[in-house]
């Protein structure tokens, strides 16, 4: 049986009470919901949010990266969502809205929220392999050049090449191994390994990877740490020695290299997402854009 993210816990809900709803979206019936007028964002360490902005553009070809390197800021219209729970909830929350996350988290909780078109696109798998799907990001590990990887760091990338390890990526995720193999067993002594970084990227490794890897090494007692606090952090505790491998949802930072080295583990895409009774079904990059940094409104259909 095919086993989804449900990223939603206790965290997720806190941070979405505390938000509330925005004005003139709150308590909204969705059906009667004729205009987007408000969106959600990531916070600036978080790798969805770095990739979104260097992704979206608008019809003279700005991206809101540009926009934002410019000095301009988001429309009064936009608040941050400190994580993927928190986007789905605030959502939901606010039928006039709309908000991004990771394609992965979109079906564990289509109760909440469903994504849309994007530029008349399907976001799906098949759409992010044949290049159809433009709003896709990569799923990196950083770890410190001149530490290099332990032993237990590579046998952990190389189950995630593995056959085994690329079946469970690709159950929600795309894998990236061009010719996997079968997995050889952890022979080492080490049993402890810390993940920090992207929010993305935790629930691949603790929903699949992390169960999975542990189970293909039953004579070994892992303690394998996996904590998610934005792309930003993943690569600063890699540079400070804090961690084994960093999770980052997005391209390694050009100021890092030299000091990490980045490895490529799976691909994703990057949902727009809306309340699941809300009567719109495509947006445009064009729109997309004026919604975050103008604050126009988008016609539902």
């Amino acid at each position: 049986m095919k086993k989804k993210l449900m990223i939603l816990g206790l965290t997720a809900v806190i941070g979405a009470a505390m938000v509330g709803t925005l004005a003139g979206c709150g308590g909204t019936n969705p059906a009667n919901v004729t205009k987007i007028t408000a969106a959600f964002t990531r916070p600036t360490t978080s790798g969805t949010y770095g990739a979104f902005n260097e992704l979206v553009a608008n019809s003279e070809g700005k991206t809101i990266d540009e926009a934002r390197e410019e000095g301009l800021d988001f429309a009064a219209c936009v608040q941050t969502s400190n994580e993927t729970g928190t986007v789905i909830q605030d959502v939901n929350k606010n039928p006039n809205s709309l908000g991004y996350i990771s394609l992965g988290a979109v079906a564990a909780n289509a109760e909440l929220i469903k994504a849309i078109k994007v530029n008349d696109v399907e976001p799906t798998v098949d759409n992010i392999k044949n290049g159809d799907y433009k709003l896709a990001r990569p799923f990196n590990f950083v770890y410190n050049t001149q530490k290099g990887l332990s032993d237990l760091a590579q046998n952990f990338i190389d189950f995630i090449n593995s056959t085994e390890g690329q079946e469970l990526v690709g159950e929600d995720y795309i894998g990236v191994a061009e010719n996997p193999v079968e997995y050889v067993p952890y022979a080492g002594t080490q049993t402890t390994l810390t993940l920090t970084g992207s929010t993305s990227v935790q629930p691949l490794m603790n929903d699949f990877i992390v169960p999975a890897f542990k189970a293909a090494n039953p004579g070994k007692n892992f303690t394998i740490n996996v904590s998610g606090s934005g792309s930003g952090q993943g690569e600063s505790d890699a540079v400070d020695g804090k961690n084994d491998l960093g999770m980052i949802s997005r391209e390694m930072k050009s100021s890092y290299d030299g000091t990490l080295t980045s490895v490529t583990i799976a691909q994703d895409g990057i949902a727009i997402v809306v309340h699941k009774d809300v009567n719109i079904t495509n947006v445009s990059f064009d729109e997309i854009y004026n919604l975050y940094m103008n604050g126009t409104p988008i016609d539902c259909d």
